[in-house]
């Protein structure tokens, strides 16, 4: 099931932009009454801990009431742990939409015991749930969202009637649409419903006995589960899971060491198919695509390329980085603030990024 890396990859993960899917209300993370300013814990000898310290040593402001910043890699003898506002720094959060990216993990593992093919239409695991219209879906295409599926119903049933909902809504919407998979790039969270629903069809188990036992215990992730509160437990594959930064950090060390997928298949987590990205697209900041096979975006900040994935549920923020030059992880969540507009929270997730991340001296060249 799980691979061990023949050498170090030089990989990454970041993105600047908030998940598109809230999930609604949920419980916050443990918090404590802080001052103002940043409570951190030094790391002794990274050259990058000022440009890492700086912004959120001013919070909380108007635009982000909480913050809990966690960074790790080359040049740090431990972590870095800050929080900054009402948040402590073993909080529990929602992750919002960084779940697809545990859900796409199950998925290519399934993929690499060759009990599905990546290239492997949809619908032959699923025909009963999936339109004939859609015959021509990929599992490739769940991935990196190209399917051209519906956008989700957002209602709290479970996940086949979420599935059965969105397509009955779309074929009420518009009666005899003709799908074209493969040729625009729209970020949609049904991709992901329906990602976890043929772990199921696949394995014969519950997508979280699956996340169990394949990521959630052998990487030790014991902060780690799908949502019990029923307004976020809905979400489920796509947006059901909390975690902490270190758990967090822990998951995407692993992914990107090579601990979770042999190397046939991690360099799907580096694929962007090479279409556009539809207008409305989340997150990409291009008109090109920027969602890989692996459900992470990849972009560059100040010169250096970054692949990740963001979350937004429970009037939070958050996400998962890592940086290929400067071999950097990091782990975040932000409360934004009332009324901070949706421009200025995604120019502050990308502010925390690039300082956690990437080489400062090269903003003004890029």
């Amino acid at each position: 099931m799980t691979t061990r890396p023949r050498t170090a990859r030089r990989l990454a993960v970041t993105c600047v932009a908030l998940a598109a899917f809230a999930t609604g209300p949920a419980a916050a993370p443990t918090a404590t009454a802080a001052p103002g300013g940043l409570a951190a814990r030094d790391f002794p000898g990274s050259r990058d801990a000022p440009a890492v310290r700086t912004l959120p040593a001013t919070l909380p402001d108007g635009v982000t009431d909480a913050a809990l910043v966690r960074v790790a890699g080359r040049g740090m003898r431990t972590p870095y742990t800050g929080t900054a506002g009402p948040v402590e720094a073993d909080a529990r959060f929602p992750v919002g939409s960084v779940t697809k990216v545990f859900t796409d993990a199950l998925v290519l593992q399934l993929v690499a015991e060759h009990r599905i093919g990546i290239d492997e239409p949809v619908r032959r695991h699923l025909s009963e749930l999936i339109p004939a219209a859609y015959a021509d879906v990929t599992v490739r295409q769940l991935l990196d969202h190209t399917s051209d599926l519906p956008r989700p119903v957002r209602v709290p049933l479970d996940p086949h009637g979420v599935v059965a909902a969105s397509f009955a809504a779309d074929a009420a919407a518009g009666p005899g649409r003709t799908p074209a998979p493969g040729t625009v790039q729209q970020y949609n969270g049904l991709n992901s419903f329906v990602a976890g629903l043929l772990v199921e069809q696949v394995t014969g188990r519950p997508f979280v006995r699956e996340l169990d036992r394949r990521i959630l215990r052998p990487l030790d992730l014991r902060r780690t589960a799908l949502s019990e509160d029923p307004s976020t437990a809905w979400a489920w594959s796509e947006g059901g899971l909390t975690s902490t930064a270190a758990d967090l950090d822990a998951f995407l060390r692993a992914l990107l060491d090579g601990r979770l997928l042999p190397p046939a298949q991690q360099r799907h987590l580096f694929e962007v198919p090479a279409v556009p990205g539809a207008a409305e697209n989340t997150g990409c900041p291009t008109p090109a695509a920027c969602f890989s096979a692996g459900g992470l975006m990849g972009i560059e900040l100040n010169g250096t390329k970054v692949w990740g994935k963001t979350g937004s549920s429970g009037g939070w923020t958050s996400g998962v980085f890592a940086s290929t030059e400067q071999h950097r992880r990091t782990a975040y969540t932000l409360r934004p603030g009332t009324p901070a507009t949706p421009a200025q929270q995604r120019a502050r997730v990308e502010a925390v990024v690039k300082a956690a991340l990437t080489d400062q001296s090269r903003a003004g060249r890029h």
